[in-house]
């Protein structure tokens, strides 16, 4: 599962956080991914979470937009069933970053990733070396013999050349419908009029050849009292790993 969860943006940010709780919850996934995700000096999005669902909580603060608290960063999280073998953070071009957890499961280890690329509708250079960075990560893993999953908010729409490299060594998890998996929708109402990516599917879940999904969907649609619990929607895939 990944999700761009919005910081604590609006005016009902404290009603969103329990409704993407319990959104969650619904899904019993095994591996989230979390853009946008907030920490403070003394609290933190994921470690609540992580609480609540009973998953495993890490978070690495990255280029986001700036929540109007000086002491909230915003970054990147992810919650896993598992125990985790190892985490890290890579610095991918530009300054952006990946987050990096290891599982092992049997004799392989599965790498989960997450990332969220530049926004801005002038940085299609630095989204795509962005995404090449990361390319070059999952290339070095999977020469491993390892399996890797990037979840992430990639602020591209299918078929932008941003995707290719990323596209080059993993495959699209999103299986084709009516509706397109739209995650950044102009029906949501906490999306700004304008915006460059409406009524795209710009947050992706990729896995490498080995991982087959048997299928997708989104989530967060209208858990919060009939209203989305973010400006995105989550996108769901079953992907057998083991």
């Amino acid at each position: 599962m990944t999700w761009n969860v919005w910081g604590r943006f609006g005016d009902r940010w404290l009603r969103r956080q329990r409704a993407i709780a319990e959104t969650v919850r619904r899904q019993r996934p095994d591996f989230v991914a979390l853009q946008e995700t907030w920490r403070s000096t003394s609290e933190a999005q994921i470690r609540q979470l992580g609480f609540e669902l009973g998953m495993t909580p890490v978070f690495a603060a990255s280029r986001m937009p700036e929540d109007p608290d000086p002491d909230v960063r915003l970054g990147l999280g992810i919650l896993s069933r598992f125990p985790l073998r190892s985490v890290e953070q890579h610095t991918l071009s530009t300054g952006t970053v990946a987050l990096r957890t290891e599982i092992r499961l049997g004799t392989k280890s599965l790498h989960f990733i997450t990332s969220c690329l530049d926004w801005e509708q002038d940085h299609r250079e630095e989204r795509l070396a962005q995404a090449t960075s990361l390319a070059a990560l999952v290339a070095e893993l999977e020469a491993r013999g390892d399996d890797v999953i990037v979840a992430g908010d990639l602020n591209t729409p299918p078929g932008g050349p941003e995707l290719e490299p990323l596209l080059a060594v993993l495959g699209d998890c999103w299986q084709p419908q009516g509706y397109d998996g739209v995650t950044y929708s102009s029906h949501n109402p906490y999306l700004g009029t304008g915006e460059w990516l409406e009524d795209h599917r710009i947050d992706y879940i990729l896995a490498n050849e080995g991982l087959v999904p048997l299928g997708s969907r989104l989530a967060g649609l209208d858990e919060d009292h009939g209203r989305p619990p973010s400006d995105h929607y989550a996108v769901v895939a079953d992907v057998p790993v083991a």
